[in-house]
């Protein structure tokens, strides 16, 4: 029998190459003449420039230098986790095996064993984006949420060694990659606290070309798991810009049919679509439109491009008596938002051609809509707060 190693890119990261160990002991266990290797490299980005981003294992800079061992031939294979996953993909690259989704809920860590409702006001909790920080301050509002940055491994220094927190929210399946259970106080179930699209799901990325590659690693694919993470990520695509965003989503399957909930800001108006296996892509788009056509759901967006409140002189003409044109379609929103008594959500069914045409223009302004999520790939500093 001749034996095929499977050479996988990783960085030297604790959680970079547990999830790699993760894949390569489930092809190992399953699959007979395989043998996988594992060459773990350096980040090519400075410790101030991964220090000042968001992510979970893999910032963007770092998942284009572990492509280029792709597209090299230095490597085989890369795993990464699907919330980080930047799309599309570089032309020659594809997902070619998607692995049974772990628990895809947030959970709570917490040096002493507290729970959320345990924590003393006043104490800091970590998290790692702006989309749980928004729904846990709406649930623990006299608590301190602090969006931490650097990656899973710099926010769980912070916690256990440096004490500069109080507790830290992690996804479950980052937990579980870690070995770090133990001390997990509490998994939020997704009708208190609504995940990031793809958490809780590795996707292993090759060339596109290896079909030997994507044939070998076919008894490892989940097809529910890669149904749910091709709705997620085509949700992304309109939703997410290149900030971190107040938005969370889940797809999960069931029998013959897929659905998907999904939320912003405090994700305590949700949304939920449903549609066949084969249109995966479909109900991801759907869902987003239909949050596009909220107006509450765009100022929870809109407010995460002014994390510091509008300006005071919003809406005041310049020195050439230029009225900024940002500005008067956020006063609009104000006015309307009024208008409908609070907040009401646009009715979809009396929308007319000037309401598309404002709904255009606050996705420009909140720098979403429907063009493919390119902007993940520019190494600029993100605004802070930061089944089978």
């Amino acid at each position: 029998m001749n034996l095929r190693v499977l050479k996988f890119a990783t960085l030297s990261s604790p959680l970079a190459r547990s999830q790699t160990q993760t894949v390569i002991d489930h092809i190992e266990a399953q699959l007979e003449g395989v043998s996988c290797r594992m060459d773990a490299l350096s980040s090519p980005v400075s410790a101030s420039t991964r220090a000042e981003a968001t992510f979970l294992a893999l910032c963007p800079a770092e998942i284009t230098c572990l492509e280029e061992q792709l597209l090299s031939g230095a490597a085989d294979l890369l795993v990464v986790e699907a919330a980080d996953v930047m799309m599309p993909l570089p032309e020659g690259l594809a997902v070619i095996c998607v692995p049974p989704r772990a628990t895809p809920f947030d959970a709570y860590l917490n040096r002493q064993g507290l729970i959320m409702d345990e924590m003393d006001p006043g104490s800091r909790v970590g998290v790692m984006s702006m989309r749980s920080r928004c729904q846990m301050a709406a649930l623990w509002p006299d608590l301190s949420f602090r969006i931490m940055r650097g990656g899973v491994d710099q926010a769980m220094e912070t916690h256990l060694r440096k004490s500069d927190i109080d507790g830290l929210v992690l996804p479950a399946a980052v937990t579980e990659n870690l070995g770090i259970q133990g001390i997990v106080a509490e998994i939020f179930a997704p009708e208190f606290i609504l995940p990031s699209p793809g958490q809780g799901t590795l996707a292993v990325i090759g060339r596109a070309d290896d079909e030997a590659g994507r044939a070998l690693l076919a008894e490892l694919h989940s097809i529910p798991t890669a149904l749910a993470m091709a709705a997620e990520q085509s949700f992304c695509s309109c939703m997410v810009s290149d900030q971190d965003l107040p938005v969370g989503a889940l797809a999960e399957v069931s029998k013959h049919q897929l659905h998907m909930v999904g939320g912003t800001g405090a994700c305590s108006n949700r949304i939920v679509v449903s549609g066949d296996l084969d249109e995966a892509e479909v109900v991801g788009m759907g869902l987003a439109q239909q949050i596009l056509c909220s107006g509450e759901s765009l100022a929870d967006l809109l407010e995460a491009e002014f994390p510091d409140g509008l300006p005071d002189d919003i809406g005041e003409p310049d020195d050439d008596d230029v009225v900024d044109e940002d500005a008067a379609i956020l006063e609009d929103l104000a006015f309307n938002e009024r208008r409908a008594g609070g907040g009401a959500a646009l009715d979809n069914d009396a929308l007319d051609l000037d309401d598309l045409e404002h709904l255009k223009a606050l996705e420009d302004l909140a720098g979403i809509g429907g063009e493919p999520h390119h902007g993940a790939r520019d190494d600029g500093e993100d605004e802070d707060d930061s089944y089978d």
